[in-house]
């Protein structure tokens, strides 16, 4: 046992997190498609697998020793890590019939239940349990100011969304909005605004369309609980360290 609280004592600790956070960096530079191949690899999602675990050991020894904000902290980050590899063992997992990450190309009175994956979305990822009608979608632009009208150029784009009737089965249809940055949820599936474009149809007219991203991530419910817990145990790591300043000067003072 002293063997291993020297091993994991706070020096130890410590070379872990700034090896860790200087990986993180690392992998930014990379772009994100090779630094999620990498981090999906077996071997690093075992050592994501064995730190998480490690973590959660450490929490559990924070506790007895009555160190709760210690406990929240180790607890956070093993939750994270936990909810991360739950929607990486879905995206392995995934079947055409449940699949993982997908999206689709509509343009106003599609309706589709199929996902696509590639750079041109020309690859079947699959089927969700539900259909998909476009009704509408919006394109809503600042004012073009004197800039824009002597460029001769639209004004910029505020927003971008997507009025869909969505038909699950056993219920009646209903129909949201799915906007950038605000994903809807819909069964297992987050539903996000991912992209436009303009283009031609068949006959060569003009239509514009819209890409919609499906994410099923089983995980992501822990990663959130993840970062309740490690804030809170950052608030009470503050208010620990607090106390304990203000304790030393009270007993320094005359």
């Amino acid at each position: 046992m002293n063997l291993f609280n020297r091993v994991t004592g706070p020096g130890a600790a410590a070379c872990l997190c700034w090896t860790l956070s200087l990986g993180a960096v690392a992998l930014a530079f990379p772009g994100p498609e090779r630094s999620g191949a990498f981090m999906s690899h077996p071997v690093m999602l075992g050592f994501t697998a064995l730190l998480a675990a490690l973590l959660l050991f450490s929490g559990l020894r924070a506790v007895t020793r009555g160190r709760v904000d210690s406990a929240l902290l180790h607890a956070g980050c093993a939750c994270v890590m936990a909810g991360w590899l739950a929607g990486q063992f879905a995206v392995r997992t995934a079947t055409q019939e449940r699949p993982a990450v997908g999206a689709m190309a509509l343009v106003a009175g599609d309706v589709s239940d199929k996902l696509w994956a590639g750079d041109n979305l020309d690859k079947s990822a699959g089927r969700v349990p539900f259909t998909v009608r476009l009704e509408k979608f919006f394109v809503e632009r600042y004012e073009r100011n004197e800039h824009d009208r002597d460029m001769g150029s639209d004004a910029p784009v505020r927003e971008y969304r997507s009025r869909v009737t969505v038909t699950e089965p056993g219920k009646e249809p209903y129909v949201i909005n799915v906007r950038v940055n605000h994903p809807v949820r819909v069964g297992d599936y987050h539903i996000y605004q991912l992209s436009w474009g303009q283009s031609n149809d068949v006959y060569g007219r003009p239509v514009t369309y819209t890409v919609l991203q499906f994410i099923r991530d089983p995980g992501l419910p822990a990663v959130y609980a993840g970062f309740v817990v490690l804030f809170a145990g950052i608030l009470l790591f503050a208010w620990r360290v607090f106390r304990a300043k203000a304790s030393d000067v009270r007993e320094v003072a005359p």
